[in-house]
């Protein structure tokens, strides 16, 4: 654990280096983000239901987490950058697990005041009660798995990373924040039902205005569980092959 702490340590240094470097990209980013989630906010019921920001929180920290995962893999990988990790004493695996809590945890942190400052600017109600707070950690523990699977991708392959703003769009699209899921055809509903934040949304909605039962508890974790699990066997099953076979460094 000591090893792992120091790893985490350093990365988020390093991380917060590469933010001040790049600081205005990330602005810009986020600005536009901004106006996007403006634009469903005003346009939706977002003033009716004051859980609504914690659906585009859930959406852009997530996003965010996907999209800089795969970015950092695949341009490591091109640079040539990602072998010398392969050669570092510390396993291949633990490293990309400290780099993607790294992401996951700066992009929960700075996701979370951009949208709280975002709709308090717009004066939109905003709710918040214990059984939300205990079920934030648990969606992302799932959407921390989720990302594992992406980044696991794009070890496998590096074209992953041209796809992952697309799905994060897919991702918002399935998730019942934007669009109601009621309008939305029964194939596309189910198919985001297996994924992290649909499920974690509704049950967000239901624990402000009805509760939460046990068995919704239980549903929710097991879920986060199996995408952890997941993200795990996979990224341990292609790094066990790249190590046998080589690992694809084109793009």
């Amino acid at each position: 654990m000591r090893k792992f702490g120091i790893l985490l340590l350093a990365e988020i240094r390093r991380y917060l280096f590469e933010l001040r470097m790049y600081w205005s990209n990330y602005v810009s980013d986020l600005l536009l983000t901004g106006i996007l989630i403006a634009m469903f906010a005003l346009s939706t019921d977002a003033r009716s239901n004051p859980t609504a920001w914690l659906g585009y929180f859930l959406w852009t920290a997530s996003s965010t987490m996907i999209t800089e995962s795969s970015i950092s893999i695949s341009t490591d990988k091109q640079d040539g950058t990602f072998t010398q990790l392969m050669l570092k004493p510390t396993s291949l695996f633990q490293q990309v697990i400290v780099k993607t809590l790294t992401w996951s945890l700066i992009s929960i942190i700075l996701d979370a005041v951009f949208i709280v400052a975002l709709f308090a600017i717009l004066r939109i109600p905003m709710a918040l009660n214990w059984a939300i707070v205990g079920l934030c950690p648990i969606i992302f523990a799932g959407l921390f798995g989720f990302t594992l699977i992406f980044v696991a991708l794009t070890v496998a392959y590096t074209r992953t990373q041209s796809y992952s703003s697309l799905f994060t769009y897919i991702l918002m699209l399935v998730s019942g924040v934007v669009v109601p899921l009621k309008v939305l055809p029964t194939p596309v509903v189910w198919f985001g039902r297996i994924l992290p934040l649909q499920y974690g949304f509704e049950l967000i909605e239901r624990a402000w205005t009805h509760g939460v039962s046990a068995a919704q508890w239980l549903t929710v974790a097991g879920q986060s569980l199996a995408y952890l699990a997941i993200g795990y066997l996979l990224f341990a099953i292609i790094l066990r092959h790249g190590r046998k076979n080589g690992i694809n460094m084109r793009y």
